[in-house]
C-alpha cells in the first residue's frame, strides 16, 4: 500500500522545555523589496509562520525556541504571501535546523541554494558526508529508472533487478546509519538517523535499545522525549493490544467514540480528499463493506483534511461513496484520533475485532478480504 508522508505531522512539537533565544540574520545579495521570507515552523501542533522583507538583500529573525528543531525558510520574491498549506512545486524553500543561539543565512538569489551556518546545520553537514556514498548510489538508481522508456519500466526483469539494486542500497545505508549512532551517541542527528530507521512502521523490540544508547543528553531534548513518547506509543499499537479509545465529530458535528462500536469488528480507516491512493483504497475498502457489513462489520473512516478543505471531504464523501461512518473535526487540522494512533502516513488502517483488540493493520485489497473473513468466521462460531 503506497502511503503519503503527512511532514506536518511529523515534525516534532516541543513542550515542557526551558526556553532559549535564537536569531537568524539572512542576506540574499540578488533580493530586495518587496520581496520576503518566510519562517515556518511547528509549534504544539500548530503552523507558527513568521515573515521578514528583504531590505537591500537583508532579512531577520528572532525568538524563542525549546529545543533544537526543523523549520523552513520560504522565498516569496513578489512579497504578496503565499497558501502554506499548498506550496507550488516550484516554490524556493530550505528545510533547515532552527536552533538557540545565532544563525547566519548567506546567499545570492535563491534560499534552496543559500549557506546556512549553525553549530547543528554544521553537524548536519559532518552527518550528510558520512552517508554521501550510498545516497549517491540511491541518486544515481533514481537517475536510471526516470531516464528508462516506458515499455522498460514495465518489463519485469527491470522492475526486480531495479528493486534488488534500491534494496542493497537501503540495507547499505542503515549499516551507515547504524555505524553513525554507534559512533555518536551524543549527536543530535544520531536520534535523526534513529528516527529514519524506524520509519513509518516503528518497530519497539528494535529501535528501543539503539534509543537507550543515545546519550542521556541527546534522549532529554524534547525530540528526544518526542521520540520515546513515540517508542511506547507504537507499542500500544501492535497487533493484540487493546485499540486506544477517542473522540471525534462526525460530518454533522456529533461527537463519536471508537467505544461506542464496542462489539462489532470495525476497520479504522484514515485518510484525506486529497491523498490519491486512499481514494484508490476506498474502492477495495467497498468491496469489503459490502461483502461483510451483515456480519457485524462496519468501518470509520477518519478524514485529516484541513478545515479550509471540508467542501472538497464532503464532495470526496460523495465521490468514493462512503456510506458508513465519516469523522472530521472541521476546527482542526489535527484530531485526535490522528494524534492517539500515531499517523504520520496515509492511507492507514487498523483492523479492530468485536472485544476491541487491534487484529491486524495496514490491510489492503485482497489480504483485506481475506483477514475479514477469517475474523468474522472465527468471532460467529
Amino acid at each position: 500500500m503506497k502511503k503519503i508522508t503527512l511532514l506536518a505531522l511529523c515534525l516534532p512539537a516541543f513542550i515542557n522545555a526551558q526556553s532559549a533565544k535564537y536569531v537568524l540574520n539572512g542576506k540574499l545579495t540578488k533580493q530586495n523589496s518587496p520581496a520576503k521570507v518566510y519562517l515556518n515552523k511547528v509549534v504544539n501542533d500548530a503552523l507558527v509562520v513568521d515573515s521578514s522583507e528583504i531590505k537591500d538583500g537583508e532579512f531577520h529573525f528572532e525568538g524563542t525556541l525549546e529545543g533544537p528543531m526543523r523549520a523552513m525558510l520560504i522565498l516569496d520574491p513578489s512579497g504578496a504571501g503565499m497558501d502554506f498549506m499548498q506550496l507550488p512545486p516550484n516554490a524556493d524553500t530550505r528545510i533547515f535546523f532552527l536552533e538557540k543561539g545565532d544563525t547566519k543565512v548567506t546567499g545570492n538569489e535563491l534560499i534552496s541554494k543559500a549557506r546556512i551556518s549553525s553549530p547543528l546545520n554544521q553537524e548536519e553537514i559532518t552527518f550528510n558526508t558520512s552517508m554521501k556514498s550510498v545516497l549517491k548510489s540511491i541518486r544515481q538508481l533514481s537517475r536510471e529508472y526516470k531516464r528508462a522508456s516506458a515499455t522498460k519500466k514495465e518489463d519485469p526483469a527491470f522492475k526486480q533487478q531495479m528493486a534488488l539494486r534500491y534494496q542493497v542500497s537501503y540495507e547499505a545505508q542503515k549499516l551507515l546509519q547504524h555505524k553513525y549512532i554507534a559512533e555518536n551517541p551524543n549527536s543530535f542527528f544520531s536520534l535523526m538517523a534513529l528516527e529514519e530507521l524506524a520509519g513509518m512502521d516503528l518497530n519497539p523490540d528494535q529501535i528501543e535499545p539503539l534509543f537507550k544508547k543515545l546519550s542521556e543528553e541527546i534522549r532529554n531534548t524534547p525530540e528526544g522525549k518526542a521520540f520515546a513518547e513515540e517508542i511506547e506509543r507504537t507499542r500500544n499499537l501492535t497487533v493484540g493490544s487493546d485499540a486506544p479509545d477517542f473522540e471525534v465529530p462526525d460530518i454533522s458535528g456529533k461527537p463519536v467514540k471508537l467505544s461506542d462500536f464496542k462489539g462489532k469488528t470495525v476497520l479504522l480507516d484514515f485518510w484525506a480528499s486529497w491523498c490519491e491512493p486512499c481514494r484508490r483504497e476506498h474502492r477495495k475498502i467497498l468491496e469489503a463493506y459490502r461483502a461483510f457489513k451483515d456480519k457485524n462489520f462496519t468501518i470509520i473512516s477518519i478524514a485529516l483534511d484541513p478545515p479550509a478543505d471540508r467542501k472538497y471531504l464532503l464532495d470526496a464523501i460523495k465521490e468514493d461513496s462512503l456510506v458508513w461512518t465519516n469523522l472530521s473535526d472541521p476546527k482542526k487540522d489535527k484530531n485526535q484520533a490522528a494524534k492517539v494512533y500515531g499517523i504520520k502516513a496515509i492511507p492507514q488502517n487498523f483492523l479492530i475485532d468485536s472485544t476491541g483488540m487491534i487484529f491486524n493493520k495496514d490491510l489492503s485489497g485482497e489480504a483485506l478480504y481475506q483477514q475479514l473473513n477469517s475474523l468474522l468466521k472465527k468471532e460467529s462460531e
